[in-house]
Formats: structure tokens, C-alpha cells, sequence
């Protein structure tokens, strides 16, 4: 059955995935990479993960075909008076032999890409919460329509993490004391051990801090150290420390979606990111309207209602649109 996949080995392992690899007919397969285009990066990193495995550079040693054909043959003799023997012909026992060597290639491989690739990624399609436990033990949370890559080195350097998108980091102290670095286009966020949120998305990177303590350092070299509760944000590259509502900031961990009068294009943007279906509001809406509520967002449908049910707007729905107009 095809899925959502998190990493390049989960598709590299999917059964669908490796009979359209094949050149097999899968049904529904194309009508999926269509319909989840979040999807597609990964399935294009596993389809040249699997033309770069050559069979043919690995070959089956001779002597381990023929030690194992008469290994088989013993078995046979010795079983005969008991049991009904189907002859198998040398080169048919060649070829599985060949078949059994390539599956254990392509296993190879795959535990080869799991463990030592450079930078694997991980990412959430629209709609999608997921956590990842990484490879020092520390936990990331991926909000919907995000994405990260890791360093390959997480043993005798720094622990790298490059984000686009929002994540929450449960970070492990390590005994090298080794610092974990979360990399972002306005800034990069250093700590050792502690639990903090990162949201980045076009110019704009917020972190806040909920235990312990990190350090800020931006592009433009200034640094801020963080105290559980700071909030600090830039907005094309004006940095700013402030307090901030928690519960609010990390309300996406429990699939709920804070509106606290926020207007109701921004609040359109917000369902678009989340769920990447376009949403539109009407002209005739003034630019003062807002919206405020904590909403449940873990089904666009039952969001859609809940805006609806505050009975200052009226949600139309048409294909993969979505128009925001007075009720």
C-alpha cells in the first residue's frame, strides 16, 4: 500500500516503490507522486540511490556457488527416502544464487545509505506532524511542510541540523559535551543541552527557548544569549527579543492552530503553509478583520468549520481551492 514516507530508506524499502523501480505497473502509484508533491524529492533521491547500485561489481565467487550447490545436493540425498525431491538444474541454482546475491546488495546498500550518507533529510508533508529520534538520542518534532537535513558526523563534532520549516528539539547532553547546532537562513542556534523551537520560513526565523539555554548567533554577527521563556525573531534581518505566549508557539505540537486576532489574510497564509491548498480571501473582506480562537488542526475540514462556526465568515470549498468571503 503506498504511504507518506519520512526518509529516503523508508521508500527505498516500500514494495510499491521497488516494482515501479522495476518497471512494473502499480496501481495508483503515479496518481500518489502527483497528489503528494511534498513527496517527490524524496522518491527522486531513492530512485538515484538505486541506479547507483551496480550488481555487477560485486560478483558471486564461483567457489561459493558450486560449496553451496553441493552443501544443497547432500541436503537432497541425505532427505530422499523421506521426503518427495524436485531436481533443480545447476544454472537454475545459479541463478537464484545470483537473485539471493543482489537482494543482499540492495539490503546492503540500503543500511549503507541509512547510517553513512551525507546529510540524510527528513521531511513532513502538508498535514503532517512527525518526530524523528536522532543520532544522539535527542528528539525532533517536524511540523507539517518542513524539513531538515543532518551532519554526517555526530560523533567527534558538532551536531548539525539545518532547518527549513518548524521543528521542536529535545537535545541530549552528550559525555563530549559536544554542541548541538540548529542551522537556519537568518541565524544559527548553538546549545549543548536544552529545549527550544525553531520556526524558519522565507526571511523570517523565530526561536523560543523552553529549558536551558541557547545561544543566537546571526549572519550579521550579533549574538543573544537565551533564558527559558525568551523569544527572539527576525524579520528581514531586524532582530528583535521579546516574551511570547508558550502555550501558543507550540500549540502545532498538539495539532491545534492560535489565532489571537490575527488577520484573516495571515490566517489564510497559515492554512496554506500547513496544508498547501490555496486559500483565498475575498475582496470584500476588509483588511481589518481577524480571526482569534485556538482551533484544531489536525483535519482541514473540521478547521474549516471551526472558522465558520465564529459566524463572521463563509468557507467555500471548490477542488483544491478555498475561498474565505463574509457569511
Amino acid at each position: 500500500m503506498i504511504r507518506s514516507f519520512d526518509q529516503v530508506e523508508d521508500v527505498i524499502e516500500n514494495e510499491d516503490f521497488q516494482a515501479w523501480f522495476a518497471g512494473k505497473q502499480v496501481d495508483g502509484w503515479e496518481e500518489w507522486l502527483m497528489a503528494n508533491p511534498a513527496q517527490a524529492e524524496l522518491v527522486e533521491e531513492a530512485v538515484e540511490f538505486m541506479k547507483n547500485i551496480r550488481v555487477n561489481e560485486m560478483p558471486v565467487p564461483p567457489e561459493l556457488i558450486a560449496n553451496a550447490h553441493a552443501r544443497l545436493k547432500q541436503r537432497l540425498e541425505r532427505d530422499a527416502q523421506t521426503t518427495r525431491v524436485i531436481p533443480i538444474k545447476r544454472n537454475a541454482f545459479k541463478r537464484w544464487i545470483g537473485a539471493a546475491a543482489a537482494i543482499l546488495i540492495i539490503a546492503t546498500g540500503i543500511y549503507f545509505y541509512k547510517y553513512t550518507s551525507r546529510e540524510p533529510s527528513v521531511s513532513t508533508a502538508y498535514g503532517q506532524i512527525a518526530s524523528h529520534e536522532l543520532p544522539d538520542g535527542s528528539v525532533m518534532m517536524l511540523n507539517a511542510n518542513s524539513s531538515a537535513k543532518l551532519g554526517k558526523d555526530w560523533k567527534d563534532c558538532d551536531r548539525e541540523v539545518w532547518l527549513n520549516g518548524e521543528a521542536f528539539f529535545h537535545v541530549k547532553k552528550t559525555p563530549q559535551k559536544n554542541r548541538f547546532v540548529v542551522h537556519t537562513n537568518d541565524l544559527d542556534v548553538i546549545v549543548t543541552g536544552t529545549k527550544f523551537n525553531v520556526w524558519t520560513r522565507d526571511n523570517k526565523t523565530s526561536v523560543l527557548l523552553t529549558e536551558g539555554s541557547v545561544t543566537i548567533h546571526t549572519l550579521a554577527g550579533e549574538e543573544i544569549k537565551m533564558q527559558p521563556g525568551d523569544f527572539v525573531q527576525i524579520d528581514n534581518k531586524t532582530l528583535e527579543k521579546k516574551k511570547a505566549n508558550e502555550e501558543s508557539i507550540l500549540a502545532w505540537k498538539d495539532n491545534r492552530i492560535p489565532f489571537d486576532n490575527t488577520p484573516i489574510r495571515e490566517a489564510a497564509k497559515m492554512i496554506t503553509e500547513h496544508y498547501g491548498i490555496k486559500v483565498t480571501v475575498d475582496d470584500s473582506l476588509p483588511h481589518t478583520m481577524t480571526l482569534s480562537g485556538m482551533m484544531p488542526n489536525n483535519n482541514l475540514d473540521i478547521l474549516l468549520r471551526s472558522i465558520e462556526a465564529t459566524n463572521e465568515y463563509r468557507i467555500t470549498r471548490k477542488d483544491a481551492e478555498i475561498l474565505i468571503s463574509k457569511p
